[in-house]
């Protein structure tokens, strides 16, 4: 049993026409798609093409400099912080862990957005908490510090944490990449079941095309900045089109959930 949502309908996400520059440097260019409510979605490409920006523009951390982010109906910028709380959960690519909080401490930090003005948990809270820290398998680390954890261990109590808010839209960037193998599949498999029973919209940035492909119901890939191709898997997981982007030999294995294999050069 997941720890059940609010009964709160995911809302859809559109990117219209976006753009957005570090100063002088366009980072992306023209990005239109829409992601529906309740899809799970990848986000795939090569280093430097715009996917952890796509997220900060999604978050409201930036603005962009042209189009618009809305999330249901209404531009990004104009919800509330405490609002887009209760409506977005995020698992960032990096966060430094630097005070000593116990694990239990660090996973209610994402019952922010539910508890009262004065801060103090509620049974419920530490019954979320728990429970999200049984699903991620860190239930045993709930009095260890964080800050004594390894980093896929520290990476595993931000996704409980994520989880713990019970946002409709869960957002990950590259959150396998800190993760065993073992620990790549059960999140997948986690994200597949809140994504099927709970009607959650995922959206993640992910390298792993296999798990993307198995796993999403579109996939999105980013290049230079543009949205190169949107569609399911079978549409974007292509020869031609993978190696273009990403500049590499690949065979993929046909079918609705292509597999991708990289042929050695020589």
């Amino acid at each position: 049993m997941t720890p059940s949502t609010p009964h709160i309908i995911p809302p859809g996400i559109v990117f219209d026409h976006v753009q957005f520059s570090y100063g002088e440097t366009p980072v992306l260019r023209d990005v239109t798609f829409a992601v529906e409510p309740g899809e799970f979605v990848g986000v795939i490409g090569p280093n430097g093409a715009g996917k952890t920006t796509l997220l900060r523009l999604l978050t409201g951390v930036r603005a962009s400099s042209a189009g618009q982010v809305r999330i249901g109906e209404r531009d990004v910028l104009s919800i509330p912080s405490n609002e887009r709380a209760h409506l977005l959960a995020v698992v960032p690519q990096n966060e430094s862990v630097i005070f000593p909080y116990t694990v239990e401490a660090m996973v209610l930090l994402g019952r922010f957005p539910h508890t009262s003005f004065l801060g103090y948990e509620r049974e419920e809270d530490l019954r979320v908490a728990r429970s999200t820290m049984e699903l991620v398998g860190v239930a045993h680390l709930a009095a260890r510090s964080v800050t004594d954890l390894s980093g896929g261990e520290q990476h595993r109590v931000l996704i409980a944490r994520a989880l713990a808010q019970q946002a409709p839209v869960l957002l990950l960037d590259e959150p396998n990449a800190h993760l065993d193998l073992h620990y790549q599949v059960a999140l997948f498999d986690l994200l597949a079941k809140l994504h099927r029973d709970e009607g959650r919209t995922v959206l993640i940035i992910t390298h792993d095309l296999n798990l993307a492909g198995m796993y999403c119901d579109r996939i999105i890939l980013l290049s230079d900045g543009s949205a190169a191709a949107w569609g399911t898997p079978a549409e974007v997981l292509r020869e031609d089109i993978l190696e273009e982007h990403f500049r590499v030999n690949v065979r993929v294995d046909g079918g609705d959930r292509p597999h991708v294999r990289v042929v050695r050069a020589g």
